[in-house]
């Protein structure tokens, strides 16, 4: 029977020592069918303020890909120790969409302030000026996806996170379904092969499930990322990493 990895647990282990991550740089190539279709970087680093961390997620299209422009930020300010988030920001811009979303977090005062625009082709879609209340321990989708990273998991074990995507509070899943050999831009890699799904709506929930495969070594380098859509896949294949 799978074992069942409760989030509070593990947040208490490992608040004892920062996250081992720290300074890390990741760039990908993104790719549909056999279409180089841009290119991403993850990054993790201190900032000035004593026990945070600023993750940022950067996704931008490839100039001879007319299908679809893409510029995308998203980031986020967490707790060091325990990568619980501060601040969670969005600024999307896919072709004629755009959209400004920012999550922040108050643990003390058990809520979170959020607001959220979104045009397209600028006809305005919604906007969200709100507070939602806040458990403890939720989770934005950047802090979730490295703390995932440092889970001790077996084939058939899950682990569940709360998290919050716009004023939705949802559990999102992380099953670890096998380990796999893949060729990548690094080299031969034996991984971890996982995929994160949610119950209820939430960011992940979509016609076509993510697979992430992460190395099955110290480091846990996401080295490839590959999403169903409803044409195919996309893929995101680590192509660089420094530390």
């Amino acid at each position: 029977m799978s074992k069942i990895l409760i989030l509070l647990l593990f947040i208490f282990s490992a608040a004892f020592a920062k996250y081992p991550y720290v300074g890390e740089t990741l760039d990908y190539e993104i790719s549909w069918a056999f279409i180089t279709a841009g290119n991403a970087r993850l990054l993790i680093r201190e900032t000035k303020n004593e026990n945070e961390l600023e993750i940022i997620s950067r996704a931008w299209h490839n100039s001879s890909f007319k299908i679809l422009s893409v510029d995308d930020t998203i980031s986020a300010t967490a707790t060091a120790d325990s990568l619980l988030p501060k601040v969670f920001t969005q600024k999307i811009r896919e072709g004629g969409y755009k959209r400004n979303a920012q999550i922040v977090y108050d643990f003390k005062a058990k809520k979170a302030t959020v607001k959220d625009t979104a045009f397209n082709k600028e006809v305005f879609k919604h906007g969200i000026d709100t507070a939602i209340t806040l458990n403890g321990g939720e989770r934005c989708i950047l802090s979730a996806f490295y703390l995932a990273r440092t889970l001790d998991l077996k084939p058939g074990d899950t682990a569940y996170f709360d998290a919050i995507s716009g004023v939705k509070k949802y559990k999102l899943k992380v099953i670890y379904h096998r380990k796999e050999t893949i060729n990548t831009a690094l080299g031969k890699k034996n991984c971890l092969v996982i995929e994160p799904v949610i119950q209820g709506d939430g960011l992940f929930k979509a016609k076509g499930k993510l697979t992430i495969w992460l190395t099955d070594d110290a480091e846990r380098l996401p080295v490839l990322m590959k999403s169903e859509i409803a044409i195919g896949s996309i893929k995101a294949s680590l192509i660089g990493a420094k530390r």
